[in-house]
């Protein structure tokens, strides 16, 4: 990172789990990369472990809410309510909301009009290998 020449394009996602949450290196790892003026995400959010404590604690920047969250949410009322309250608390602290799992052009509408700030899925691209830089 002190040779790359703009770090703050950098973001990093972390997994939520047991074992970064109660990880002393993980905090001192993710201060290390903000000092940069990296960014911080917390991937898929709502499938697992974390809280809403856990995403402060971090000093995360954003959260991608899981695609598990996300496939049905157009039919599945718990799924929606649970996607709802995740975007208004990152919103509430300043956090950007990245959506996994758009497939198409009406689950792409329907969470633009939450607030969702970015999206991943097949409605954009397939994956693709991977990159150098």
């Amino acid at each position: 990172l002190q040779e790359f020449h703009k770090p703050s394009n950098v973001s990093s996602e972390i997994v939520e789990s047991e074992d970064i949450k109660n990880s002393q290196n993980a905090f001192e790892f993710i201060h290390e990369l903000k000092k940069y003026g990296c960014k911080i995400l917390i991937d898929d959010f709502g499938s697992g472990y974390a809280n809403f404590d856990y995403l402060l604690s971090l000093g995360a920047d954003g959260v991608k809410i899981d695609g598990s969250l996300i496939k049905n949410i157009l039919n599945d009322e718990n799924s929606q309510i649970v996607v709802k309250t995740i975007i208004n608390f990152a919103k509430e602290v300043n956090m950007q909301v990245i959506a996994e799992f758009v497939e198409d052009q009406e689950t792409f509408e329907y969470l633009k009009t939450l607030g969702v700030d970015c999206f991943q899925g097949y409605f954009y691209s397939p994956p693709k290998g991977d990159i150098e830089i």
